[in-house]
C-alpha cells in the first residue's frame, strides 16, 4: 500500500492541546532531579577504602553485606548468613561460601557499578521471600 500526501498544514492549537492529554494520558509533565548521592550512600554502606560494609535492605528484612573494590570495574558482593528462603530460590547456585557463614555472590553480568550491584542482590532477595 502506498500513501501519498497531498498536503499539510499545522493542526490548531486546540487540536494540539487536546491530543498532547490524550497521549500523555492527562498528567502534566513533571521534571525528575537526578539523585545527588548514589544509591549506596543513601543506604547507610560504609566505605573504608576499597571495602564497603552495609545492608541489603528488602521489605523482608535487611540483610548483612559486604563490597570489595578489587580493580577497576571489577567489584565483589557478599551477603552474611542468608536466610532459608533465600536458600531456597533458584538462584541460590550463585551464592559461594567463603567460610564464617559469609557467601560470594556471582552475577552473569558484572553490575557497572556498586549501587546497581546492591540493587541487584536486594531484587534477589526479594524474589527469594515471594518465592
Amino acid at each position: 500500500m502506498q500513501i501519498r500526501v497531498l498536503s499539510t498544514r499545522q493542526a490548531s492549537s486546540a487540536i494540539r492541546e487536546l491530543f498532547s492529554r490524550v497521549v500523555r494520558d492527562r498528567a502534566p509533565v513533571q521534571s525528575v532531579e537526578r539523585r545527588k548521592l548514589p544509591y549506596w550512600q543513601e543506604r547507610g554502606w560504609q566505605r573504608n577504602g576499597r571495602i564497603l560494609t552495609g545492608s541489603y535492605q528488602t521489605r523482608y528484612g535487611s540483610f548483612q553485606g559486604s563490597i570489595e573494590e578489587r580493580s577497576a570495574g571489577h567489584i565483589d558482593f557478599f551477603l552474611y548468613s542468608p536466610s532459608r528462603e533465600i536458600r531456597k530460590h533458584s538462584h541460590w547456585v550463585c551464592f559461594q561460601h567463603r567460610g564464617n557463614d559469609w557467601y560470594f555472590v556471582h552475577m552473569g553480568r558484572t553490575p557497572k557499578d556498586i549501587s546497581s550491584g546492591i540493587l541487584t542482590i536486594e531484587r534477589l532477595i526479594t524474589e527469594g521471600y515471594e518465592g
